[in-house]
């Protein structure tokens, strides 16, 4: 009897050898590059000091630094973003944090709200008249004054209406000479002597009108106003 308690032991031992060093080892938390660190510290206090531009700018340098970013900071960012209306960046770094955090992340519920908040801001851009699809304003067009088309003195005769005759260089006539060596003064019959023929270009209205090439022959340009998407920009 003593003997099979040992063997069970024995077993019991082994097998619990076995299962321990068939675990899987916890990795370490993931140890980030201290300019990385004090990069997206620096961002989060100026989001909580309402700085959200200079946080852009931070957060964008611990982009550019290529290192290792803490997953959380895709969160923040799109929380900057969205506050500075860049809503398309906004979104893609609201759904990467989503995918690399899931719902085990410490900002899941708040980024699920944002995401939502997003997602409701195009939905007011997509329906809206007064701005483009990034949100900004419509206004009047300053280069046209809204007509969509602009009027500009011809360049072929200056704003005279008129041009030198091509044939008789604005002579009138035209001369030739005859076999006898004898020169010959005809009439030009393309100007009708008159040495000027109508513009070719204006026909002869001296201005010449065309599409706006700032809007487009839109009438409207995009400004640098956040749109409200009501009929009066407040």
């Amino acid at each position: 009897m003593k003997k099979v308690i040992f063997s069970f032991a024995i077993l019991i031992s082994t097998l619990g050898h076995r299962v321990s060093a068939q675990a899987p080892a916890i990795p370490p938390p993931p140890q980030f590059d201290p300019e990385v660190v004090a990069l997206v510290d620096k961002a989060k206090a100026q989001m909580e000091a309402g700085d959200y531009e200079g946080a852009n700018r931070t957060f964008r340098k611990a982009l550019a630094t290529k290192q290792v970013l803490p997953t959380s900071m895709s969160y923040f960012f799109a929380k900057t973003l969205y506050v500075i209306h860049q809503n398309q960046n906004a979104k893609n770094f609201v759904e990467k944090y989503l995918q690399l955090a899931g719902r085990s992340g410490d900002y899941y519920e708040e980024a699920i709200t944002l995401k939502k908040l997003i997602d409701d801001q195009f939905e007011a851009i997509k329906n809206c008249e007064y701005c483009n699809l990034s949100g900004y304003r419509y206004v009047v067009c300053d280069n046209c004054n809204g007509l969509g088309v602009t009027v500009e003195t011809c360049y072929n005769c200056n704003g005279n209406g008129y041009v030198t005759c091509p044939k008789c260089l604005g002579k009138g006539v035209l001369i030739t000479t005859t076999p006898f060596g004898e020169l010959l003064y005809t009439s030009c019959d393309l100007c009708d002597s008159k040495g000027y023929i109508v513009c070719p270009v204006c026909h002869g209205e001296k201005e010449l009108s065309g599409r706006c090439p700032v809007c487009l022959g839109s009438g409207k340009k995009v400004s640098n106003i956040i749109c409200n998407h009501l009929p009066e920009q407040k």
